[in-house]
Parts: C-alpha cells; sequence; structure tokens
C-alpha cells in the first residue's frame, strides 16, 4: 500500500502544532493564565518539539512545564495551574516536596549515581520498608523502573512459577478493558483482548475476564451466587483452573478511575486460591494513598498474592516493583535476568523520604477526607451538567468524570478531548485519556479549597463546550 493510500490515523492530533488562541484570563490565589494558549513565544518550540518526537508523544495539552511546586504548575510566561494531573496519577505527595529535593541533592553530592545489581544499603531498607507497608504474605522485592516492566516481570514470574506445578499451568487473565502497559506482555493483557492490530501472533494463552462496575453488582446475589457466577465467567473465557497460573487485575480501571463489585473481587480471589493460580494485583495507579488507602486492593478486603507498584512510591523519579512471596520471586536463577538502572539509588532516596512524608503528613487519611468532599462536589456538578455528564466515580484522589455527547447520549470521546483543553484553559491542568473521561487525580497535599477552585473551573469550562456543542 502506498503511503497516501494509508487510511488517515485516528485518534488525538498533535496538539505541539497548535496555534495560539485566546481565553478567558484567570486571576484567583490559585491559578492564573494571563496570555493566549500555547502561549505565543512557546510556539516555535512546540513545532520543534512536534518534528524532533514521534507523533505518538506529542497528544497532550501544549503548555511548556517550567516549575511545578505542591499542587500547582507554572510556565516561563507567569502562568499556574491547579494541577489535577500528579502527572499522570504519580506525584503522590506532590511536586518537588522539600525533603525529597533535599535528600536528592544531598545524596547527589555524596552517593552513588549507578550502581547496576550491585548492592547498597538503601535498596535494602526501601525493601523492607514496602514490605512493612505491604499485605501479609509479601516477602520479597523485585525492583524495577517502570510500571510497565513491574507488569511484564509480574507475567513472567507467574508463567515460570505455574511451570514448575504444572507445565500446562500457563494461562494468565485479565479484565476487560484494564489498562497495564504498552509493553509485550502488559500490552496483550490491556484492552478488550489480547489481540492486537500491530501483533501478528498473539499469546494465545492470554484471557480475558469481564469488568463489573461496583454500582451495577447484584446485590441480592449471595457468595454462592457470585462463585457459581466466577465458574461461568471464567468457563465462558475457556480458562480451565488447572491450567491457569494468575490473574491480574488493575486494582481501579485508571481511564475511567472505576472500581470493581466487592463481592466479584472476593469471588475471584476463592476461584484463584481453589485453582492454586495467583492474585496479583496492579497497584501503579492506585497505591501509597491515592485511593485513601495505602494500597487499592484494601478497598475488596482480599490478600493479593503480588502487587505491581510504581509511580507514587516516590512521587518523583523512576521506580517500580513486584512484591510477593519468597517461593513465587525466587523462580530465577541468579543473574537470569538483568537490568541496569532499576532500583537506581536517586530512585531508592527518593521513594524512602516520600513514605516518610506520606506518614508523617498523614497524606493517606488527608486523600480519604478530601476524597468525599470531592466527590459530593462532583455530583453536584453532574446535576448542574446532566446532559454531559454520566456519572462519576473514583475514590480517594482518584476520580473521573464520564462524559455524553449531550444529543445522543452515547460516550463521547470528542466531548472529552473539547472539554480537557477548556480546562487546561481555564487554570486546570488535566491530562487526555483518549477515552470519554476527565479525570481528577490531585497531589495528595492540595488544598480543600483549590481543589472545590479546581471543580468548579470545570463547570465554568463546560459552559464554554456546551455553546461550542450547541452550535454544532
Amino acid at each position: 500500500m502506498k503511503s497516501e493510500d494509508k487510511p488517515p490515523p485516528t485518534g488525538l492530533e498533535n496538539s505541539f502544532r497548535w496555534p495560539p488562541s485566546e481565553g478567558p484570563r484567570i486571576e484567583t490565589k490559585y491559578r492564573r493564565i494571563k496570555t493566549a494558549l500555547p502561549v505565543p513565544q512557546d510556539v516555535d518550540q512546540l513545532r520543534r518539539a512536534a518534528d524532533l518526537f514521534p507523533a505518538v508523544n506529542c497528544y497532550q495539552p501544549p503548555v511548556i512545564w517550567e516549575r511545578a511546586e505542591g499542587y500547582q504548575v507554572s510556565d516561563a510566561a507567569g502562568n499556574c495551574w491547579i494541577d489535577f494531573s500528579s502527572t499522570a496519577v504519580m506525584t503522590n505527595s506532590g511536586h518537588g516536596h522539600p525533603k525529597i529535593r533535599e535528600a536528592i541533592a544531598r545524596y547527589v553530592e555524596e552517593g552513588l549515581l549507578a550502581q547496576f545489581s550491585f548492592h547498597s544499603a538503601q535498596r535494602s531498607e526501601l525493601a523492607a520498608e514496602l514490605l512493612a507497608l505491604a499485605p501479609k504474605g509479601m516477602q520479597k522485592v523485585y525492583f524495577w523502573t517502570t510500571g510497565s516492566e513491574a507488569i511484564e516481570s509480574a507475567f513472567r514470574v507467574a508463567r515460570e512459577w505455574g511451570q514448575g506445578k504444572d507445565a500446562a499451568k500457563i494461562k494468565l487473565a485479565s479484565l476487560e478493558q484494564d489498562y497495564h502497559g504498552c509493553t509485550l506482555a502488559a500490552h496483550q493483557l490491556s484492552g478488550a483482548t489480547a489481540a492486537k492490530p500491530w501483533l501478528p501472533q498473539v499469546d494465545q494463552q492470554v484471557y480475558r475476564l469481564p469488568f463489573l462496575r461496583e454500582e451495577l453488582a447484584e446485590e441480592e446475589w449471595s457468595q454462592s451466587d457470585w462463585d457459581r457466577f466466577v465458574d461461568e465467567v471464567t468457563d465462558a473465557a475457556g480458562l480451565k483452573g488447572e491450567e491457569t497460573a494468575a490473574i491480574l487485575i488493575e486494582t481501579f480501571q485508571g481511564w475511567g478511575a472505576l472500581k470493581l463489585a466487592v463481592p466479584y473481587v472476593q469471588a475471584l480471589r476463592r476461584w484463584t486460591s481453589q485453582h492454586q493460580a495467583l492474585l496479583i494485583f496492579d497497584e501503579v495507579q492506585t497505591g501509597f494513598g491515592r485511593t485513601g488507602r495505602w494500597w487499592g486492593h484494601e478497598h475488596y478486603e482480599v490478600s493479593p498474592d503480588m502487587l505491581c507498584i510504581g509511580k507514587g512510591v516516590t512521587s518523583s523519579l523512576p521506580l517500580a516493583a513486584l512484591l510477593g512471596p519468597a517461593d513465587v520471586l525466587d523462580v530465577f536463577n541468579p543473574g537470569e535476568i538483568t537490568t541496569t538502572h532499576a532500583a537506581h539509588p536517586l530512585s531508592c532516596v527518593a521513594a524512602l523520604i516520600n513514605l516518610e512524608v506520606l506518614r508523617e503528613e498523614r497524606l493517606v487519611e488527608r486523600a480519604a477526607a478530601l476524597g468525599e468532599r470531592l466527590r459530593k462536589r462532583l455530583e453536584e456538578l453532574k446535576e448542574e451538567w446532566p446532559a454531559y455528564i454520566d456519572f462519576v466515580s473514583g475514590a480517594g484522589l482518584l476520580w473521573a468524570i464520564h462524559l455524553k455527547d449531550p444529543l445522543s447520549g452515547v460516550p463521547s470521546e470528542a466531548l472529552a478531548r473539547k472539554l480537557v483543553w477548556e480546562v487546561v484553559r481555564s487554570g486546570v491542568m488535566v491530562f487526555h485519556t483518549n477515552r470519554s473521561t476527565l479525570k481528577i487525580c490531585p497531589p495528595l497535599v492540595i488544598e480543600e479549597e483549590a481543589l472545590l477552585e479546581g471543580v468548579d473551573a470545570i463547570g465554568e469550562a463546560l459552559s464554554r463546550v456546551d455553546v461550542a456543542f450547541t452550535e454544532r
């Protein structure tokens, strides 16, 4: 096929090529917009970035971040945003927490800047801290750099552990529309099916089970009803218990901050225990206080076999890990898998101080309390805009507004894209999910007044979007 014959790409356009457009001028205690956006003097730099980077990296709002502190982001032109992104749900203890900055700066002057797989004291200290926070049964920490790597390692560990019990015990399952990353195994565990257009040979031993949202669960079902339901859905998927190594669950479905039905997760726990399979939670987004609990899986009152963690573990530098029992994580011989930058010394230093901040400032409890206030305000916003907002979902400081076309009533990615940009133009930093949602996930240090002002700004943005949709 010639390039000119190829169908046009779908999805988000290259926002780094957008021209400046005038919007509202804003000046409050927490946000300030004083220029057109993108900032006119930033246009050349943004377009150069569009030339330098692949288009897949050029889709977020065209704002050049210069600095960020606490729960605010600023550019060089003097604009300032309330941050509802937490840098893709990462800066739980806020941007550039002074204690984290100080610890990193001090260590840079005197400590290691690389160490490969050689040992250091801070690695053991951090591993011990993580295991002390982890649920019962977690005995070892397998460090990585990114969440996708932690998922990849969980995939392989589970499969090799299963094969150690029975050569046929290699099947893995995830839930429909979960997202676990964009690398090979992680991508096959994400979305509707393991099959991907780019992948000619899909792993035939990767399965999907239905995602059942909390609000849609059958309230009158007994435990035996739920067990029967899980038997039915696993049978329908072709997932045989004796051949299953693991079920991997995104603790809250990230794109929509969707919580699973609690009895469904508990039934999956019983099913995996019955069939000697692992239950693994992807806590990359939901760990370290994000949902008002230390771990998102605590909302389900179950005990996992392994946890994949990342993002909020440092609130700053790259670090991820797989936590699990010794008999599972010790499936590999020493040196069988190596990685250069996992548990980089600077990242370990940042993580240790970050955990200290989360505890000392009681940010987990803060997220739970602010989450209740946020829930009420978002429900009020839904009542104010029933034609546009289908429902809101989340917990703690991980929420999503689910948007719908006001004319058809169907979920609308186009509306979400328009609204994201209007919210940024209103002085609140949000990001595209490439779905029909607007995510609200501010740093856990945000002041309540700023949090509620940010939600009000979303309402202001919706009023401008409403004019555009009405005039279609």
